[in-house]
């Protein structure tokens, strides 16, 4: 099953267009906001990128609630001017910034401005826009809007997440972000399931501190799978455990069929999992009488 790993691994990743479209959207919102509040030429140092574009944990099919996460930085004089705001100068800010986007996307399906963003949606297969407004501070952690009760600023720190999770990802040699994709395929096709993406990020961490540390090859699938929902199990919440349990069995049950050299049946189980992005075996190996190799899955420190 190696190959199909591989192959499951490259369908689900972004083409070079879609990253391209990405791109052109998160710039063209970005300095249109800049033209507006800095009198220097744009180059992108008013923008932050963060969550999944960042850490190139994207993957595709592109759905209706995948964005692209970006921070504007706003001005001093910005900030100050609704922080003195009367009424929820959090939520004038949005509706600001919401306005001066409309001049520029007239043609969008739909800008729209709450909690804490600004959400530029544009038409179906093109990255929306997740606009996060943000008055950095000397330490660089930022000072982010929040409308909510009236209105208050959040103190937000972007930039840890993504060193840590950059980190892990050179140390695992990719795993860390491939193992990420993999996990949101498997969120994407399971369409009850809640499990937010920083919080992907943050158990993928964790569980790669103590298991396939440097990595793991394709063929090594199974076992990082299986230690993971195993780990999962531990550490998720309540409201997502029926998922991870089921999520665990069929892995469990694949690699069973793997080691009775049912390769057609393993991937069926796994297309349970993560849907049509996982190759399907169309048959199995003519058999010669003997079993298939044995998986020896790898240590779970966690259970010391």
């Amino acid at each position: 099953m190696k190959e199909q790993f591989k192959t499951f691994a490259s369908n689900i990743r972004l083409t070079e267009l879609q990253e391209q479209d990405a791109e052109t959207k998160y710039k063209g919102v970005c300095k249109k906001l800049h033209d507006h509040y800095y009198d220097t030429q744009y180059n992108g140092a008013t923008k932050l990128l963060f969550g999944s574009y960042k850490t190139k944990t994207n993957t595709r099919p592109l759905s209706a609630d995948q964005d692209v996460d970006v921070i504007f930085k706003i001005t001093e004089e910005t900030f100050e001017r609704f922080d003195n705001h009367e009424n929820n100068g959090q939520s004038a800010l949005l509706q600001e910034i919401k306005n001066i986007l409309n001049e520029k996307y007239t043609t969008t399906d739909k800008i729209s401005a709450w909690g804490k963003v600004v959400l530029v949606s544009f038409s179906d297969g093109h990255h929306n826009i997740e606009l996060l407004p943000g008055y950095e501070k000397e330490d660089g952690t930022f000072l982010i809007p929040n409308t909510e009760n009236g209105g208050f600023w959040e103190n937000f720190d972007p930039r840890l997440q993504i060193k840590n999770f950059q980190k892990r990802n050179q140390i695992s040699n990719g795993l860390a972000a491939e193992l990420t994709r993999i996990i949101k395929t498997w969120i994407q096709n399971t369409s009850t399931l809640n499990y937010k993406s920083y919080k992907v990020l943050t158990d993928v961490i964790s569980f790669l501190k103590n298991d396939f540390i440097e990595g793991a090859d394709y063929e090594e699938y199974y076992a990082v799978l299986k230690n993971f929902f195993d780990y999962l199990k531990r550490v998720c919440d309540n409201n997502i455990i029926n998922h991870v349990n089921t999520a665990y069995n069929r892995i469990i049950k694949a690699i069973e069929y793997m080691d009775e050299n049912k390769p057609k049946e393993a991937s069926e189980e796994l297309i349970k999992i993560f849907g049509n992005q996982f190759p399907k075996v169309a048959e199995n190996p003519r058999s010669n009488g003997q079993k298939g190799r044995a998986f020896v899955t790898a240590s779970a420190p966690w259970k010391k």
